[in-house]
């Protein structure tokens, strides 16, 4: 998983002992590197991983027998595109180099940006870059604007730099969640079930004693963030799953979001083979 608020249940489940009382053992992986954490995935060193949806879809290149079983989060607000001032016209941003994990979930999130100065990626210089790296890059003049994620927004924030379109922008279209491989899901099924039990328990002590939370995570995090903040990131219990898992046409429908990703990816050539949102999405793992 990826240091990220939206999957921070698992990691209490495991603190709170909610692992061992369903018999299960998790061991918990924080690479701190979203293109290492894809690849390992994709070589089966990992069972299951914390992504967003978007990565999901592109995984499918390498890991084609793969599906979303839990959806841990709606960011909100926490995916964020940042520079030292907003362009304040098109003419502005014509020419600039923007960094995002190519091939990622935010491409869509800046072609969004884009769009709304009547831009296209022709229009700027895209460079390639993990969200642990974009400060660094920003602060080195590699880059005009960067997409990263809390922690590392709050840390560029103290730096000067601003939010200038966010997830806010954007509801609905940047869901993270846990996924697996099916033939994982298919060996495991009961494991899985009470695996998602015990995330869907964790979740709701957290909300129910947010600041002993974020202690303890603080404390199972030490060396890796001093922020465990849930700012911008809208967690999702078990009625918000079964809401998201239901087909529909807006970006209220996890299924709809899967498709606007594969068109993009098969817009941009990263896709040859379509895989389908029914693949994609699993709810029968839902307690």
């Amino acid at each position: 998983m990826d240091l990220w608020a939206g999957y921070y249940p698992l990691l209490l489940a495991q603190e709170l002992g909610y692992f061992k009382a369903a018999g299960l053992e998790v061991e918990v992986s924080i690479p701190e590197n979203t293109r290492r954490l894809l690849s390992d995935f994709s070589a089966g060193r990992y069972d299951g991983v914390c992504v967003s949806m978007g990565d999901m879809v592109t995984l499918t290149r390498s890991a084609p027998a793969i599906s979303m079983v839990l959806a841990s989060d709606e960011s909100a607000g926490a995916d964020v595109l940042l520079g030292r001032a907003p362009p304040a016209s098109a003419a502005a941003l014509k020419g600039k180099r923007i960094g995002t994990s190519l091939t990622g979930f935010g491409e869509l999130l800046v072609l969004r940006f884009l769009a709304r100065f009547g831009l296209s990626f022709d229009d700027v210089k895209l460079v390639n870059a993990d969200a642990s790296e974009v400060l660094a890059m920003l602060e080195k003049g590699e880059l005009d604007f960067g997409h990263t994620w809390e922690p590392y927004v709050s840390q560029a924030k103290a730096k000067g730099y601003a939010a200038i379109f966010s997830s806010a922008d954007t509801p609905g279209l940047i869901i993270d969640g846990l996924i697996f491989h099916r033939s994982v899901i298919e060996a495991r099924t009961d494991a899985l079930r009470l695996l998602l039990a015990s995330w869907f328990r964790a979740l709701a002590w957290w909300n129910s004693y947010p600041a002993e939370g974020d202690q303890r995570l603080l404390a199972l995090l030490k060396g890796k963030t001093s922020d465990v903040s849930r700012r911008g990131i809208r967690l999702l219990g078990l009625a918000d799953n079964r809401a998201k898992f239901r087909p529909g046409d807006t970006d209220a429908s996890a299924f709809h979001v899967v498709d606007q990703f594969v068109e993009h990816f098969v817009g941009r050539g990263y896709l040859v083979r379509r895989p389908k949102a029914l693949d994609l999405i699993d709810p029968r793992l839902l307690p």
